[in-house]
């Protein structure tokens, strides 16, 4: 029976772990398997050997180097793009209200229903049937004129006060009544005709 290797752990976990920039868990995994692991101990070594080489260059400065200038034109640098980037920054647009016009209109629609609902008539109710009144319309002569009277409320054409002749009143169907007046000073004709449904 032959003893299966162990899984490596990934390239880049051991050069996390070279740094001291993995979690813990991981540091914890990664140096039980690098203790009995020659392999991937040996690939953290060179990880270690190549950072410090790294560091070592770049501690160097060239000869000539002025760092306080350098310093000095990198913060310079910064604070331009930083008020760049708010001259370019996306406009915030407001949001959509509804302006006074909408709520005039919407207020006008509310009275105008809440009127229609007050002037309709409302349906009486007799033993649980629904009776709608119908408009009950009469049309009449007066000695003023004409009236049409519908619910209790009237209309009245009115002749002229000049006429002297009494108007002739026909009735030519159901709903429909005529008047005819004739002035008697001009003798002109006055024909009125009504009708309701």
């Amino acid at each position: 029976m032959t003893r299966e290797e162990p899984m490596h752990p990934p390239v880049d976990e051991l050069a996390l772990y070279s740094g001291g920039d993995c979690g813990l868990l991981d540091k914890w995994r990664i140096a039980r398997h690098i203790a009995v692991c020659a392999r991937c101990s040996a690939e953290v070594e060179a990880f270690r050997t190549a950072d410090k080489s790294l560091r070592a260059v770049g501690a160097e400065l060239p000869p000539g180097l002025n760092w306080d200038r350098l310093s000095e034109e990198m913060t310079a640098n910064i604070h331009l793009g930083i008020e760049a980037g708010e001259c370019v920054a996306p406009t915030r647009t407001a949001p959509v209200r509804l302006d006074w016009r909408a709520a005039i209109v919407m207020a006008g629609m509310s009275i105008a229903l809440v009127g229609a609902w007050y002037l309709n008539p409302i349906p009486r109710h007799t033993n649980g049937e629904l009776v709608l009144r119908p408009p009950k319309v009469e049309l009449r002569t007066t000695s003023a004129g004409l009236e049409l009277n519908e619910n209790g409320n009237s209309l009245v054409l009115l002749h002229g006060a000049g006429r002297t002749q009494q108007p002739a009143m026909i009735v030519s169907s159901p709903g429909s009544l005529r008047a005819r007046y004739v002035d008697a000073d001009t003798g002109q004709i006055t024909i009125n005709n009504v009708y309701s449904e």
